[in-house]
């Protein structure tokens, strides 16, 4: 599985419906990334940053994040987002291996 960020800042009328239906988002970011085949590790509000929302995702890999994110996107509920892969510490301790064997078999120019 993978990790991703999603930040986004709502349009001015996302903010407006969600404030009048009182609708949770939270329960409808973890609803799309479920179907997805995914599982919602955090949602959480922002305020005074450049985006308001920060939604954390666990996702098998690019295709199911993409399929989990399009449709809101695609709604217009953001007008503006972006994403960013996460990693956790498992991670680093993984690629150091890996990386200890890439370093026997790369060689640096002119070299």
């Amino acid at each position: 599985m993978a990790l991703y960020m999603l930040m986004g800042r709502y349009s001015t009328a996302a903010i407006r419906d969600i404030v009048e239906s009182g609708s949770n988002r939270e329960a409808a970011a973890a609803a799309a990334i479920e179907a997805a085949g995914g599982k919602l590790v955090g949602f959480y509000g922002m305020f005074g940053q450049e985006y308001n929302v920060a939604i954390i995702a666990d996702v098998p890999s690019h295709a199911e994040y993409i399929g989990a994110v399009a449709p809101a996107i695609g709604s217009g509920v953001f007008e503006a987002y972006k994403t960013i892969p996460l990693y956790t510490a498992a991670d680093v301790v993984k690629a150091s291996k890996i990386a200890k064997r890439v370093a026997k078999a790369y060689k640096p120019p002119g070299k």
